[in-house]
């Protein structure tokens, strides 16, 4: 017996998926530091985001181990996925939308993780087993795009930004009142911001000579 489409609700995730996935991807005084290297490092993120099970882990832990090129593969498609969010947060910081070839990216990421759900009776005979179809990663990438997606149509576009630091760039979204802000942390980013700021005027101020009082 086959249930399609699924009429079990999906996982919910807050808005701000797509910005914590695209944020493993940091930089440090325009210096990069990668949170998910590798693919044992990817399955430990999606695994803390909730989008696989612990069984989910173990078993794509093992199918990557003994496929290193596939892996390579998997991890290459999430690392595509990130760079597509950093391209539309940017794009919609400059312009307020998007480009067409960032949407065409973001909805080809989406029809990867199409799946339905399918009910089995199970091999003993003595009960039934209710679970998705489809690959797993694949679903899991979906939702991370999926969460983008949802802000795009439901919230307001106009608060995704891009850290004016450009030693930063991490992505966030302007819950201020005024939806003024453009560092992702006025304690870090924007007080050093403020910094550079005091440096160079006090570079470009010119130098006071002191003027001798002539003697009569």
């Amino acid at each position: 017996m086959t249930i399609n489409p699924a009429s079990r609700p999906e996982p919910s995730h807050g808005d701000d998926l797509f910005i914590r996935f695209a944020n493993t991807l940091t930089y440090t005084r325009g210096r990069a530091s990668d949170s998910i290297p590798d693919a044992d490092a990817l399955l430990g993120w999606l695994h803390t985001a909730g989008l696989i099970s612990d069984r989910a882990r173990a078993a794509e832990s093992g199918l990557l181990r003994r496929d290193p090129n596939e892996a390579g593969r998997r991890l290459e498609r999430f690392w595509t996925l990130r760079r597509v969010l950093h391209e539309i947060a940017a794009e919609v910081d400059a312009d307020g939308r998007p480009s067409p070839d960032r949407l065409r990216e973001l909805n080809h990421i989406l029809r990867h993780g199409l799946h339905y759900h399918q009910l089995r009776l199970q091999p003993d005979g003595t009960r039934y087993a209710f679970s998705q179809v489809g690959d797993r990663l694949d679903q899991a990438r979906a939702s991370i795009a999926a969460s983008l997606a949802q802000f795009l149509a439901d919230d307001a576009p106009g608060r995704l930004r891009v850290c004016a630091n450009s030693g930063c760039r991490e992505l966030f979204v302007d819950h201020s009142a005024a939806g003024r802000r453009i560092w992702c942390d006025m304690r870090t980013c924007g007080n050093q911001a403020k910094a550079a700021r005091h440096r160079a005027r006090a570079r470009e101020a010119p130098a006071r000579v002191p003027v001798r009082s002539e003697s009569v």
